[in-house]
């Protein structure tokens, strides 16, 4: 499986390439059979190869300890194995996949440029991720697609009544379309006094995703809801790929808001198997099942 990247410095994408030789393969991967690659492909120099490796390889152990437990990958100081089959966890294979199809232009229009349908199944991963992690809170889907053409203006007296606020002073359009929010994740204190805090979070899955991230929509939102305190109101981002560091620190500053990455989607919360829910864990797998093979096979 060779991620077909513009430029071959990008640690963060080979390390994505490495956890789905390991995942996807079920198959060992070497240090030596990489920098081997890199080297006989022309993309480096031995002296950078190596290099490339290393931090290849400690961005891996990067991910190890932020994952914990719940990391699908082992890293070994020369290879790196799968602890699970890509079928056991289909919710982060599915993740490590879209990851991937953004670093191959080639594979991505074959496979996966049919955003609505990923981006869907995406929105719903991350609800249910959510309802593992934040018990007792409501989460409720609202992304608008082709194929879930409901109209937000139709909904939002129902979101209103849930987060015991009043309608706000203007309605959305047809244009508005899902207000660039996907979920709303609230905490219910049922008391008829409003005052619930809030996370307003979008899906992000496709290569545009670095400009949504300055898309600030909750002026939209505080128009339709009439919130008393708007401020107790977060806007959050969740996107399938895993950050550095940097990349991090420059989402949090862009969003201004909650990030969520493939590490904290996947990593606070119990086991995939006790929260996904099975229709989704087969929508998943459906998704994966012809596209695992066929990425195996054309490399």
């Amino acid at each position: 499986i060779v991620p077909g990247y513009e430029t071959g410095e990008d640690t963060t994408r080979y390390a994505d390439w490495i956890e789905g030789c390991a995942l996807f393969t079920g198959e060992s991967v070497s240090k030596s059979a990489v920098r081997d690659y890199l080297y006989e492909e022309n993309a480096f120099q031995r002296g950078n190869a190596d290099e490339t490796v290393a931090n290849i390889w400690s961005e891996l152990a990067r991910r190890n300890h932020l994952f914990t437990t719940s990391y699908p990958i082992v890293v070994g100081e020369n290879r790196v194995d799968a602890n699970r089959a890509w079928q056991d966890i289909p919710g982060y294979s599915f993740s490590l996949m879209i990851s991937y199809a953004k670093s191959n232009s080639d594979w991505e229009r074959q496979w996966c440029s049919d955003y609505s349908i990923h981006g869907q199944l995406f929105e719903k991963l991350s609800a249910a991720a959510m309802r593992g992690m934040l018990f007792g809170w409501d989460v409720d889907t609202i992304g608008w697609s082709p194929e879930n053409p409901t109209l937000l203006r139709s909904q939002i007296g129902d979101i209103c009544q849930r987060l015991e606020e009043e309608c706000g002073l203007e309605i959305p359009g047809a244009a508005d379309k899902d207000g660039g929010i996907d979920l709303v994740c609230s905490y219910p204190f049922r008391d008829g006094r409003g005052n619930h805090p809030a996370f307003f979070i979008q899906c992000a899955t496709g290569r545009n995703w670095v400009n949504k991230r300055s898309v600030d929509t909750q002026n939209l939102w505080t128009n339709w809801i009439g919130y008393r305190a708007p401020r107790i109101i977060t806007r959050g981002f969740a996107i399938p790929f895993l950050l550095n560091d940097d990349a991090f620190r420059q989402t949090q500053m862009r969003v201004n808001g909650l990030v969520l990455d493939r590490v904290r989607l996947f990593r606070n919360i119990l086991p995939e198997s006790e929260w996904l829910p099975s229709p989704l864990k087969f929508e998943l797998l459906a998704w994966l099942e012809p596209r695992v093979p066929a990425l195996i096979e054309e490399n």
